[in-house]
């Protein structure tokens, strides 16, 4: 990188040379290189399938959502693509400490559990490879590190093309709890090796 970039500088300063040399008909040499690119794997998407769901809750009484990659679930669900031959995955999360709702209100909500979830997709079945299913605690483990050995010992690159990562969580509203519609904002950050 560091010589092409010396070239490049080299390349303009002879091209600013270049005009004064022609006006006095000198001879002008050029040289080029070749840059080569390899990109190992397809490019990676993540797509937001579903929102983490707690539905109706009742003031004074915590309720929990756990990650679940069968349909129906109230679990949350990112889909990646362009994970084949990948040899593993690092996942993390930016976790809010309350959801929002208009007017500053405020409503607490924790991670602290098996909360986070994932599975290796099938491709042509487009469902979990059971084998491949796994919770974790995102606040005692902010990083899970994921590899195909996990569930396939002597694997080393996933095999399907889509992976799934879930999560869940547990709401607190206490018996004073404004009635009204609570959000907020998980993030997830992942690595592919």
């Amino acid at each position: 990188m560091i010589r092409i970039r010396f070239f490049l500088l080299l390349a303009m300063g002879a091209a600013l040379c270049a005009a004064p040399a022609r006006a006095q008909e000198k001879a002008v040499a050029s040289s080029g290189i070749n840059a080569v690119l390899t990109v190992p794997f397809p490019p990676l998407t993540a797509t937001g399938m579903r929102p983490v769901q707690f539905g109706n809750v009742v003031p004074g009484t915590p309720k929990a959502v756990l990650p679940d990659w069968q349909a129906g679930t109230m679990s949350g669900e990112w889909r990646l693509t362009g994970v084949a031959r990948a040899r593993s995955i690092d996942i993390s999360f930016v976790l809010p400490a309350t959801l929002d709702a208009p007017g500053g209100r405020t409503m607490p909500i924790s991670f602290n559990g098996n909360y986070a979830g994932l599975c290796e997709i099938d491709d042509a079945a487009q469902t979990c490879v059971v084998a491949s299913w796994a919770t974790w605690n995102p606040v005692t483990t902010p990083t899970f590190h994921d590899t195909p050995q996990r569930y396939k010992p002597g694997r080393p690159k996933y095999e399907h093309d889509h992976y799934s990562v879930y999560m869940g969580g547990q709401v607190s509203p206490p018996v004073s709890q404004a009635a009204g519609n609570y959000s907020g904002t998980i993030t997830v950050q992942l690595v592919i090796n």
